[in-house]
């Protein structure tokens, strides 16, 4: 009896890369809130366009992509100067949802500062209901699932 193979774990997909620019910081020099918060949305687009899922084909399709759950975490700050990387994966997809993570890095320590936990749907532009997710986009989000959290490849 031919024995079942755990599949391996896929590789995180590098979504961003970065510096702590003069404007997006505060008075002490620590990036603000709302920049970690700007650059996982820039990682979110950019790991959706690793499934087939871009600003263009989904605004031809009538549809958009709404978060329906967003968890952040802060672990360590950035200060002005200091270089980011993101890496995201999917932890789960659904008939309608996908959930991925993005974890944020100080790319000289390799320390990890940050994470976004998140879940979304494709949504009906007219209705604003969620559709089911398309074959193509849940077989490629599947190529990029993830295995243990707070771990990066």
């Amino acid at each position: 009896m031919a024995r079942k193979q755990k599949p391996a774990t896929a590789r995180w997909v590098e979504t961003f890369k970065g510096a702590v620019l003069a404007s997006e910081y505060d008075a002490e020099a620590y990036m603000n809130s709302q920049m970690y918060v700007s650059r996982f949305d820039q990682a979110t687009w950019f790991l959706l366009q690793s499934v087939g899922v871009t600003p263009d084909r989904i605004k031809k399709q009538k549809l958009r992509v709404a978060i329906v759950r967003e968890n952040y975490q802060f672990l360590a700050e950035l200060r002005g100067g200091e270089l980011l990387t993101i890496k995201s994966g999917f932890f789960a997809v659904g008939g309608k949802y996908i959930r991925f993570i993005h974890q944020m890095f100080n790319s000289v320590t390799a320390r990890m500062v940050a994470t976004s936990d998140c879940t979304a749907v494709l949504a009906s532009v007219t209705s604003g209901k969620s559709v089911p997710l398309p074959g193509s986009l849940k077989k490629a989000a599947e190529a990029h699932l993830v295995s243990k959290p707070g771990r990066a490849a």
